[in-house]
């Protein structure tokens, strides 16, 4: 990847629009980015790095943070790089989140990040990404091959970070090397072998714990004794089955006595039952003869009782049409009544209709006014406006006035103020540098002082573990002496309890003397040793003994430790130089005042910018104002001719219109109350004349009832008279002495229907009862009543004997049964632990030496990138000895760490002229940044090689090259030519004075009070 043409807009330092054309810089430039601290330099770096990924080449700054203070508001943000991959050409335009003008009203609104990409033909532009900021990364990432992470490393060497990596420790070179290299699928098979491995040996423990568990759910601790108690409990088991289904025999065949003595019981209580419904059934016989009379009785009434009711209800209608027929003379005589009011209403009505016509001739009248009242409506809103318009007229001339008075006066004082502020803010740069070497120095100052007291607490540490290694040493020899003593004691028991077998004139077993002139005897006054006891010593020996080294490799790590913490001291000290004299507090303190100083020198200037914005847009408001004064002026003028002709015209017409009517509304008023009188009178006179019609008709229509009422009384009293006489004579000749005794015999035919029904019942019921009662009688003449409460007893007995044996048996089955699983789960855990093992065997195994945890403690991971290192060795050690003038060499430091630290990619220099091998923290400063910036290219190129075969045309530097002397920083530079006649292009970022000497092509970066601005310059 090749920049061409670099526009930055309000980035960084830089407030307004810079254009960088790399291309006329040649076609493989070595060129120098130059200019002071602070002025922007980096800030180029930051611009391609944005514009390619939408972040910085630091993690310090985040891309939204990069717009500069000093750019107008009305100015984006934003980057526009082309760029050259292969034979192609493209465009990528960006802008980071950030505030804007609104286009429409005060105020600012957010604008989102975005981005566009272009590739550029020989014609024409076509667009790859419209808008989305995500899509051009990932095209851009596409394109190049590579991410944000690995451009930053391998086209981006930043100031500093490869010092780092030069004095980085196995463990810190493994995470970079892992980025860089994207190694970490060898990282992710370390872990996943660890885990499993884990998980294997998790899960045999748990099987170990999981066998004392089943053993100890059924209270025992050893397998043999569930052996011994299963044998055991199944002959018990087997002798308690027998023993059971006998007592069950018994109890069934005493179960079913039992129930056919109940049974037989039962039914002499059902005989006893039957006995007594049968008495019953005979005590109601004569309440059923007297029902059954009364049922015939009311079968006969029901014959005859049409004919009453026929008698009845022709009575019943007469009576009603008699009442009908009174009320309606009663409603005839009203009507008659209301006829007569209503006719009294209409000649009145009449009377008070005469003055219609004159109200009406008067309305006419009014209505003529009608079109004078509009104009005069017209009149007043015409002259009620100009007088509004003649009085904001004079408002805003009043107000122009005004504001162009208080123009003058802002301007007299945003005058005076920049005289004083101008020369306060000339000193900001300066003293913004002074600033950030202060705020350097006190972090590097509160750096010592973390260190200072990280070594004093690592001294505590290390004298207590000093103090616990004494102890410890001090323990295993007391053990040891104890261990001894307990041993020669058991040797001399022993001896004892042999001499106490010989006999005399017996061959010894020990030296096959057949004399034993002094024998061994055991000291009455100690307790004889045993072999278990001196085992536990032993074992408590080797406990200490282990205690003793784990106290011995702490105290070794702890001095580790703080001979490290020491040189880092140096280290910074050296780094400090006269600044180690002075606290950090002191230097915070300093700090604080020149912060505060800088922090009101920036708000001077932000003021500047503000006054002088402001002093442009007060003269341009000023001239504006002064011709908007005078067209106010003239617009008061008109306004007021206006008003003088509008009252001239009001009053023309009130001289046509009476008073009455000059008020709004009143006229109409008027006319629509003559109307409503009118209205009313006419209505009046409609409603009398409907009424009186309405009051005729009803009268006659009541007349007309009255005439058929009376025809229809007649026919119904021939009509009742008849009915009468058939009732009379049914009546005579059925069997009822009178109407009394017909009306007691009556009964309704639902209850007819009851009363049948509970007969037939009653005789069914009757039926039924003979026969069961013979039945029974038959059934039980042989049979002899049974005694239920010994055949209970009795029952109750084998009840419990079968109960009994039964509980006993089932105790000892399900302890039989517990067992028995208990068993099987033992079994089938042990074929578990015994396939988890062999697993271990392989995976563990695999896991330990994948993980670097034994022989050399090299994990895979490591040993991938040992191998890519050495690549990285060969290609920096070529730089590296032109540099060193043929004297150093990189190296990978091949032996082991001391105690369990990390191994494989610690770095060595190799000196010529010593021949020997040693630390790269040996080198000096400038050896140091040879030596890192040698690295680098090599780590440069190697990357470079490993991804995938990509050309990368162009190397940005930003190195402190002032740490190096006149030749070295020669020797440097002739590297960087070197590399740059392989067909790249490099830039160098610096402000080395020599560096400007020596470079024909440069960069150079100037800043300002109102921001920084680059030029392109070519030296011939």
């Amino acid at each position: 990847m090749r920049p061409n043409k670099l526009i930055l807009q309000a980035f960084g330092p830089f407030a307004g629009t810079e254009t960088i054309d790399f291309d006329q810089l040649g076609s493989n430039p070595l060129f120098l980015i130059n200019g002071p601290t602070g002025a922007g330099k980096s800030s180029i770096l930051d611009a391609i790095c944005f514009a390619l990924y939408g972040q910085t080449t630091g993690k310090e700054r985040e891309a939204a943070q990069m717009r500069c203070d000093y750019a107008s508001k009305e100015l984006l943000t934003e980057v526009t790089l082309d760029f050259t991959l292969g034979k192609y050409r493209y465009r990528i335009q960006r802008a980071p989140t950030q505030e804007r003008p609104k286009s429409r009203g005060e105020g600012t609104t957010t604008q989102q990040t975005s981005a566009q990409l272009w590739e550029l033909k020989a014609d024409s532009e076509e667009l790859l990404v419209s808008k989305s900021a995500i899509e051009a990364t990932k095209a851009i990432e596409d394109l190049t091959g590579l991410n944000v992470e690995q451009f930053r490393q391998v086209m981006v060497l930043p100031q500093g970070k490869f010092r780092e990596f030069l004095m980085a420790d196995s463990s810190q070179r493994e995470a970079i090397f892992g980025k860089l290299f994207q190694t970490q699928i060898y990282k992710r098979i370390e872990d996943a072998l660890k885990l499993k491995a884990s998980g294997i040996s998790k899960k045999v423990d748990e099987l170990k714990h999981q066998t004392a568990g089943i053993l100890q759910s059924v209270d025992h601790s050893q397998e043999s004794e569930l052996d011994e108690e299963l044998l055991h409990l199944k002959e018990k088991s087997e002798a308690a089955g027998t023993l059971k289904e006998s007592a069950i025999q018994a109890y069934k065949k005493a179960e079913h006595g039992l129930i056919e003595a109940k049974n037989l019981d039962k039914a002499f209580q059902l005989l006893t039952a039957t006995k007594k419904e049968h008495e019953q059934l005979q005590a109601q016989g004569k309440d059923v003869a007297l029902q059954q009379a009364q049922l015939e009785r009311a079968q006969k009434s029901q014959k005859i009782a049409h004919l009453r009711d026929q008698f009845l209800r022709q009575q019943k209608m007469l009576t009603a049409l008699v009442a009908e027929i009174a009320g309606l003379n009663q409603t005839f005589a009203l009507a008659k009544g209301n006829q007569g009011k209503a006719e009294g209403a209409l000649e009145e009505a009449k009377q008070a209709l005469m003055p219609v016509e004159g109200i009406q001739k008067e309305i006419t009248q009014l209505k003529g006014l009608i079109p004078k009242v509009q104009e005069l409506d017209v009149a007043t809103r015409q002259l009620k406006e100009s007088e509004r318009i003649l009085k904001s007229a004079f408002l805003e001339y009043t107000n122009h006035k005004q504001k162009i008075d208080g123009l003058v006066e802002s301007l007299d004082q945003a005058t005076k103020r920049l005289q004083i502020i101008n020369p306060l803010v000339v000193t900001l740069p300066q003293q913004e540098a002074t600033l950030k070497n202060l705020e350097e120095m006190g972090k590097q100052r509160a750096k010592l002082d973390a260190l200072n007291e990280q070594k004093g607490g690592l001294e505590a540490d290390l004298k207590r573990s000093v103090l616990d290694l004494k102890n410890a040493q001090s323990k295993v020899e007391t053990q040891a002496v104890v261990i001894k003593t307990l041993e020669l004691s058991w040797h001399s028991n022993q001896a004892a309890i042999l001499a106490a077998e010989l006999k005399r004139g017996e061959a010894c077993p020990v030296c096959g003397s057949i004399e034993h002139p002094k024998l061994a005897v055991t000291r009455e006054e100690q307790k004889p040793v045993t072999k278990t006891q001196i085992e536990s010593e032993k074992q408590l020996l080797a406990t200490l003994d282990s205690k003793q080294r784990e106290a011995d490799g702490l105290v070794v790590r702890q001095q580790a430790a703080l001979q490290a913490v020491e040189t880092a001291i140096l280290q910074q000290k050296e780094w400090l130089g006269e600044h180690q004299r002075k606290t950090t507090e002191a230097l915070r303190l300093e700090w604080k005042q020149l912060s505060a100083e800088v922090q009101q020198l920036v708000v001077l200037q932000q003021e500047q910018v503000q006054l002088e914005a402001s002093l442009k847009d007060l003269t341009e408001q000023k001239s504006v104002l002064a011709a908007s004064l005078e067209d106010a002026r003239v617009a008061e003028q008109t306004a007021k001719q206006n008003v003088a002709l509008s009252e001239q015209a009001l009053s023309h017409i009130e001289q046509e219109l009476p008073a009455p009517y000059r008020r709004t509304g009143a006229l109409e008023k008027a006319v629509r109350l003559l109307e409503v009188q009118a209205t009313a009178l006419i209505n009046t006179h409609a409603e009398a004349q409907a009424k009186t019609i309405r009051c005729e008709q009803d009268t006659l229509k009541i007349a007309t009832q009255l005439e058929r009422a009376g025809k229809q009384q007649d026919l119904l009293k021939a009509e009742v008279l008849e009915a009468k006489q058939l009732w009379e004579a049914a009546l005579t000749e059925s069997d009822f002495s009178d109407e009394h005794a017909f009306l007691d015999a009556l009964m309704t035919e639902p209850d007819q229907l009851l009363l049948q029904s509970k007969l037939q019942q009653f005789a069914k019921q009757k039926d039924g009862c003979d026969a069961k009662l013979a039945q029974q009688r038959h059934q039980l003449a042989d049979a002899t009543k049974p005694d239920l409460e010994k055949l209970t007893e009795r029952w109750a007995q084998r009840k419990k004997a079968a109960d009994e044996s039964s509980d006993e048996w089932r105790q000892l089955d399900n302890r039989f049964q517990q067992l028995k699983a208990v068993k099987r789960k033992l079994e089938d855990t042990r074929r578990s632990n015994a396939e988890l093992e062999a697993e271990y065997a392989l995976i563990g195994t695999m896991s330990e030496v994948a993980n670097g945890q034994r022989g050399d403690k090299i994990s895979l991971q490591r040993f991938v990138l040992s191998v890519l290192l050495d690549d990285v060795l060969i290609e920096a050690s070529h730089r590296l000895l032109v540099m060193s003038k043929g004297r150093y060499s990189l190296l990978r430091k091949e032996d082991r760490a001391k105690g369990n630290k990390a191994s494989g990619l610690e770095l060595e220099v190799e000196d010529a002229y010593t021949g020997k091998a040693r630390s790269v923290a040996t080198l000096s400063g400038g050896e140091s940044f040879m030596a890192a910036l040698s690295l680098a290219l090599g780590l440069s190129d190697v990357v470079q090689a490993y991804a995938g075969g990509i050309k990368l045309d162009t190397l940005f530097i930003d190195e402190g090259f002032g740490s190096l002397d006149q030749e070295s920083l020669e020797l440097a530079v002739r590297t960087l030519i070197d590399l740059q006649s392989g067909g790249r292009m490099i830039g160098i970022i610096s402000h080395v004075s020599e560096l400007r000497e020596q470079m024909q092509l440069r960069i150079d970066v100037h800043s300002s009070t109102v921001g920084s601005h680059v030029a392109v310059v070519k030296v011939a």
